[in-house]
């Protein structure tokens, strides 16, 4: 019998026998990211940690641990003590994407991790060359349907979120575009902007100075309602229905930590993500605030696995 989410849940967040509780106050909380230092990811949560910090009187350091798109600083986590004084600053990469696309992964997200705190959300834009005559989602779907195979989408790789969100509005729309592969986003815009590729499913921050500065045009938004920083921008999923893409992150500890100290981090975490100075850093970094609790996070995380794995499984992807 499969267990239900509140099992999962349940699971995750008991303690096992022998188990202290308490959370040792004399070591500083880590929260490693699985990247390397000066990323997006990497000041969005040294921002975080400093007023965590100060909220639960102690010390929160970020620590970058990258390689294997996120996996091995993933590990770290589930591996270290189920105390609360390690976390992830996990991302789709390693909370959703590579659990299913990497062949011979040792964790499981909601087995071998607590979540603990969704942090942010920013959009997936649907973005096009100022060539393309495509102004809509709606329009794009006729054109492809008229053109199958001859529209390019670039992305920063196989596997990457721009990837897969192209991937994930072929599948769902029946549509056939072609997939350009590059080694990062930055080389990806360039060759947007220049028409060797005429679309891009891309994160937020990369583009929206350049759709503001009519570089390149905006299409629409992959979150489920209108994003606040292109609020003229109507949602894929209008369109496409079922269309679900966003780049989040989220905090998570080791597997079996106990539900106190889950709890003790997770209002940390909420009361800084309301702090004023911080939410206007990070809208300014192309993030919205989540401020999800443990249980809205497992059950995020729980969706954006089963959609994953129907994409994969549904488009027949095979990756290494």
């Amino acid at each position: 019998m499969r267990p239900t989410r509140r099992g999962l849940l349940t699971a995750s967040l008991a303690l096992p026998a022998g188990r202290a509780a308490a959370q040792p106050a004399d070591r500083p909380i880590r929260v490693i990211v699985p990247f390397a230092a000066g990323g997006g990811t990497d000041v969005l949560m040294r921002l975080i940690a400093t007023s965590m910090g100060q909220r639960l009187g102690r010390s929160v350091v970020v620590e970058n641990v990258a390689g294997a798109g996120g996996t091995i600083g993933a590990m770290q986590v589930v591996n270290a003590a189920p105390d609360g004084t390690t976390l992830l600053c996990g991302t789709p990469g390693s909370v959703a994407v590579n659990p299913v696309i990497q062949p011979g992964i040792r964790y499981h997200p909601l087995r071998d991790l607590t979540p603990v705190t969704q942090l942010t959300d920013s959009p997936v834009v649907l973005v096009a060359n100022n060539e393309l005559p495509v102004r809509s989602a709606e329009d794009l779907l006729r054109l492809a349907r008229e053109r199958p195979g001859q529209i390019n989408y670039g992305s920063a790789g196989p596997g990457s979120v721009a990837h897969l969100s192209g991937e994930l509005f072929c599948h769902l729309a029946k549509a056939e575009l072609t997939h350009v592969p590059y080694r990062g986003t930055a080389l990806s815009l360039t060759d947007l902007r220049a028409n060797r590729v005429q679309l891009l499913f891309e994160n937020l921050p990369p583009v929206l100075e350049l759709i503001q500065q009519g570089a390149i045009r905006g299409i629409a938004v992959g979150t489920p309602e209108r994003s606040p920083f292109l609020p003229q921008l109507p949602t894929i999923g209008a369109a496409v229905p079922g269309y679900v893409s966003s780049s989040y992150t989220g905090l998570l500890g080791p597997a079996h930590m106990p539900r106190e100290i889950v709890e003790r981090l997770s209002k940390a975490c909420i009361a800084a993500l309301r702090d004023t100075d911080v939410v206007a850093r990070l809208h300014g970094m192309g993030a919205t605030v989540a401020a999800a609790g443990p249980d809205a996070f497992h059950a995020f995380v729980g969706e954006r696995l089963e959609a994953m794995r129907n994409l994969v499984e549904g488009a027949g992807l095979r990756f290494g």
